[in-house]
């Protein structure tokens, strides 16, 4: 298996000033380096750039991408958001932790489970893409929601540092019977399946209304004066857009009470909340297969009362002349033959197989398949 790293960076709020910029030219020299993005990946050799001043200088998140087993984000808090007093059960102190900077009052939050190559499969999605996908992470963990949190702790408690029977599902927040795109977009990395987070949202609470951010945002400009307002359209009218907002942002934050994210306490260990998620597919398939069962029998009672749109279709299909449209025809030849097994017309497909193969002697490949499913006998 070849070696492939990926190395990204975003800036959410403000681009990285001209200074920072120089800085940050200096970590790679095949990097492709913007003021809002930092991105490059590896075949050969290693990032050797500084990751965590890169984003005390300006980026707010960065993924970094190995296929021999590094997933690691790191988001960039000015303040430290509400899961370092309120969650603290989500974190660990090491593949789940935030940092404090040695001055000021900001810090970085760390998700970076430890896995061996091969322990989850290579990601062949666009990476740069699941990174922007992941950048509303920060707001959603600094407004004090909690599912960020406990997916990337479940991302934690099952790598190859964690025992599944020893460790405990962590607390259960509000809100996971529906995830935002950042926490799909998490959880798609980390490789939790849908059916995790169904038997998750089993005992999930209805979430806060300041959960939905955008009408959050609504509610406190409606409060805002209009001189404040429109001091604030002018400086984007101007160009200002991004510190307009980065402002906006810390007057909102400032004069916003942090939410309190219901949580429900769980007993399961790990190997339990899995049992449960893989109950929740088998229960599916089942439905699956019911279905795909009923919608089969309602398809051949259409074509014993009607056979003739399917023959039209089987000729259809012969006249496109390729090997996919021989295979197609045979199949739908052999399932009319199933729905008229039992009815006056019970030869009509066996006939309609022999009708073919007068009319196309030359067609090899569809005798093939017409002979692969007991029409022909030679």
């Amino acid at each position: 298996m070849s070696e492939y790293q990926f190395v990204a960076f975003r800036a959410i709020d403000v681009p990285v000033c001209d200074k920072n910029m120089s800085f940050m030219e200096k970590q790679s020299t095949r990097a492709e380096i913007t003021p809002w993005s930092f991105e490059n990946e590896y075949h050969y050799g290693d990032f050797r750039g500084d990751a965590d001043e890169m984003l005390r200088r300006g980026y707010d998140i960065h993924l970094y991408y190995a296929n021999f087993g590094i997933r690691r984000i790191a988001i960039r808090f000015s303040q430290p958001p509400p899961v370092v007093n309120q969650g603290k059960e989500y974190l660990d102190g090491e593949a789940l932790r935030f940092v404090f900077d040695k001055k000021g009052t900001g810090g970085i939050l760390f998700i970076e489970p430890q896995y061996e190559p091969g322990w989850l499969d290579d990601y062949f999605g666009d990476l740069g893409e699941l990174l922007d996908r992941l950048r509303p992470l920060r707001d959603e963990i600094a407004a004090g929601d909690l599912r960020p949190l406990y997916l990337a702790a479940l991302a934690v408690r099952i790598d190859m540092e964690h025992d599944p029977d020893e460790e405990t599902e962590p607390p259960v927040p509000a809100g996971m019977k529906k995830l935002t795109d950042a926490q799909r977009a998490l959880a798609e990395l980390y490789e939790i399946s849908d059916y995790v987070i169904d038997a998750a949202a089993q005992v999930s609470a209805t979430p806060p209304k300041s959960a939905d951010l955008a009408s959050d945002y609504e509610r406190w400009l409606a409060d805002q004066k209009s001189t404040q307002k429109d001091q604030w359209l002018h400086q984007v009218m101007c160009g200002k857009g991004a510190e307009v907002r980065r402002e906006m942002l810390k007057h909102y934050r400032a004069s916003t009470d942090v939410v309190v994210w219901p949580t429900i306490e769980s007993s399961r260990t790990m190997k339990e909340l899995h049992d449960e998620a893989n109950k929740l597919y088998d229960a599916y398939q089942k439905r699956a297969a019911k279905k795909r069962e009923a919608s089969l029998l309602k398809r051949r009672v259409d074509m014993a009362a009607d056979p003739k749109p399917t023959l039209q279709l089987i000729d259809k299909l012969v006249a496109e002349r390729s090997s996919k449209s021989y295979r197609q025809a045979a199949e739908l030849l052999g399932e009319l033959r199933t729905a008229l097994a039992q009815s006056r017309q019970a030869s009509l497909a066996q006939n309609h197989a022999l009708k073919l193969v007068k009319a196309n002697p030359t067609l090899n490949i569809l005798k093939a398949e017409l002979k692969r499913r007991d029409f022909l006998t030679k």
